[in-house]
């Protein structure tokens, strides 16, 4: 499935009331919330921490991992299309969007 494959599917399921910047952009930054605070309850929990800048799972929360694991995708999954929705209102193909930031990086 290419970006604009997925753009197109999820903009499929966006009601016309969303179908805007301001819904788009707004809560694209609560998903990205969403993300973080999960992250950081983990963190508080003594059940993950960071070392050497990647995420670590600590003894106490392997368990919770799995399941957590799993929440963290689908909250990607919610990032990506919001993404894609303000990509959407924007005017901008996921693939053109993707393609100018891998060339922005090599430059």
């Amino acid at each position: 499935m290419t970006l604009n494959d997925y753009q197109k599917k999820a903009m499929s399921t966006c009601m016309p009331s969303c179908n805007n910047f301001s819904y788009m952009m707004l809560n694209l930054v609560g998903e990205v919330g969403e993300f973080a605070s999960k992250v950081a309850k983990a963190i508080r929990k003594d059940q993950l921490g960071i070392h050497k800048e990647e995420l670590a799972v600590k003894e106490s929360g392997k368990e919770l991992f799995q399941d957590m694991d799993a929440e963290l995708m689908a909250e990607a999954g919610d990032i990506l299309w919001q993404l894609s929705g303000l990509c959407s209102v924007m005017g901008w193909p996921l693939d053109e969007v993707a393609e100018a930031n891998l060339d922005k990086l090599a430059s």
